[in-house]
């Protein structure tokens, strides 16, 4: 289980001029294979679509990740990140 002081993204975030927030993913070769590495990618996608609407403003957003989560361990990635949107928010 991943303890919530480790660190398991970077989040980079610059407000933008355009109607909508843009969402960029980098995950490097050295978390896992291609099927791990895109899992991290297509839950990290899903849970920005699905909470955009946390930010009032639009801005572009770049998660670097750094460490490797699975299935069991997503829900607190996704936890993390979401805490990450609600800073955004009142910056």
């Amino acid at each position: 289980m991943l303890k919530k002081s480790r660190m398991i993204f970077f989040l980079y975030f610059l407000k933008n001029n355009l109607p909508g927030s843009r969402f960029a993913i980098s995950v490097n070769r050295k978390i896992g294979n291609s099927v791990q590495r895109n899992f991290i990618k297509r839950k990290m996608k899903e849970c920005f679509r699905l909470n955009r609407f946390l930010l009032e403003d639009s801005y572009d957003l770049w998660i670097s990740v750094k460490k490797k989560f699975d299935r069991r361990n997503a829900a607190q990635a996704e936890s993390l990140f979401l805490d990450a949107l609600i800073k955004i928010k009142y910056r």
